[in-house]
């Protein structure tokens, strides 16, 4: 079964956790975010929760065959079965290769352009409220009713361990280093979109709901093909 992929790029920062959220929605398939696997990992204990701590806690990429082994798990599963959105991976050429040698997909790729500047602010002033988990930023984003969630009104908010300003530089700088090559790689696939993602949640949203609308067309169209040829 050929599965229908989206995947997201950008810095960390950049809104793709929020848009993947939409763009779930909008499609009905799941929204993968690997950093929240690796996360719940770590919760939960095991052979590699430390090893994988280390490497989040430095800002450091998780070794390759560790993610490509969890994600690829994921995608076969029959909750993916309709396709799914990647936030998070692949990071590198070598995952990026990876992807398209060991699982069948039908790829198209968001890129979340935003400079340095604005997705470090965004990463540290991300909290979530501690009842429902919703998002928000005390730069850009604060919740209606100062220290109250607009979704379930609790009062308690935490932020991420590793959303500290060491750790936000360091992410930055490797991805720069191993997921920037990855744009121009994405592009000579095809199906490749660009979303300036600097601007207000709800632009930004209007933009990504045009490119879905796009892309799902184009997946309407070879699944016709595929049965008709």
């Amino acid at each position: 079964m050929i599965r229908n992929i989206i995947i997201l790029l950008g810095l960390p920062g950049s809104g793709k956790g929020t848009q993947g959220e939409f763009i779930s929605r909008e499609l009905a398939i799941p929204h993968i975010s690997t950093g929240d696997i690796l996360r719940k990992m770590i919760h939960e204990g095991g052979k590699d929760a430390d090893l994988i701590a280390e490497y989040m806690k430095e800002g450091k990429l998780i070794p390759d065959n560790l993610v490509n082994k969890l994600v690829k798990r994921f995608i076969l599963s029959d909750t993916c079965k309709n396709g799914c959105i990647l936030d998070g991976y692949p990071r590198t050429l070598s995952q990026a290769e990876y992807f398209i040698e060991n699982i069948d997909a039908n790829i198209s790729t968001i890129f979340f352009d935003v400079s340095d500047e604005v997705a470090t602010k965004r990463v540290l002033g991300r909290v979530a409220c501690a009842s429902c988990n919703k998002i928000y930023n005390e730069y850009f984003d604060k919740p209606k009713k100062q220290g109250v969630c607009d979704k379930c009104g609790s009062k308690e908010f935490i932020a991420r361990s590793d959303d500290d300003k060491d750790t936000i530089l360091l992410r930055l700088e490797e991805y720069k280093k191993n997921t920037l090559p990855m744009i121009e790689y994405y592009k000579k696939q095809g199906k490749f979109f660009t979303v300036s993602a600097e601007g207000a949640i709800k632009k930004v949203t209007e933009e990504v709901a045009s490119i879905i609308k796009k892309i799902w067309l184009c997946h309407i169209f070879l699944y016709y093909a595929v049965l008709i040829f």
